[in-house]
């Protein structure tokens, strides 16, 4: 039985507050999240391919990584940075649903 890759593409911000010790969890970037002092890392997987990392800079505004990514499988992402800052790494889907998106850790 195959089975289907789940849909990631979209902007998501990491919703910290629902993590496990087993997952990371994201909701889309306009989910009403609880006011938090702590910044949010963001993701955005583009469906031609483009990857951008939104993380917290040293002064707390959010710093754009430019990527790529690529599916290997039907749970598994591959992130790459050719030619900048970032370093290369897998992603493993574990859930997808209407408004959340979780990762192993």
């Amino acid at each position: 039985m195959n089975e289907e890759a789940p849909d990631v593409v979209g902007a998501w911000a990491h919703s910290y507050e629902e993590d496990t010790d087993a997952v990371a969890v994201y909701r889309p970037d306009d989910f009403a999240f609880r006011p938090s002092r702590r910044p949010r890392r963001g993701m955005e997987f583009h469906s031609d391919g483009t990857f951008v990392e939104w993380l917290p800079g040293p002064d707390d505004r959010p710093r754009k990584i430019v990527g790529r990514w690529e599916r290997q499988g039907a749970d598994r992402i591959r992130i790459t940075f050719p030619g900048g800052p970032g370093q290369p790494f897998v992603l493993t889907v574990v859930s997808r649903e209407n408004d959340q998106l979780a990762f192993a850790k």
